[in-house]
């Protein structure tokens, strides 16, 4: 299953948590909030919003489980 990550591309921890999952060689896919626009950035909004009651990143998800922040032990779960 792959991993969904939200992220800013000027964010420093999404840009280490994009790091990490390359090094893992892990299976993901970025969302970068800043380059998406109208209905489409709402409903990433949205979802965050309605996952972490935030709208803060690095969020990683995958299934139902969640990583918020740059996590290495967490993101390390993650992946597994």
């Amino acid at each position: 299953m792959k991993i969904i990550m939200y992220g800013l591309s000027t964010c420093p921890h999404c840009q280490n948590t994009l790091k990490f999952l390359k090094a893992a060689e892990a299976d993901y896919e970025v969302i970068w909030l800043d380059e998406l626009q109208g209905e489409e950035k709402k409903k990433a909004l949205e979802n965050i919003y309605s996952i972490t009651g935030s709208y803060s990143v690095p969020l990683c998800i995958k299934g139902d489980k969640r990583v918020f922040g740059y996590d290495k032990e967490k993101l390390e779960e993650l992946i597994k």
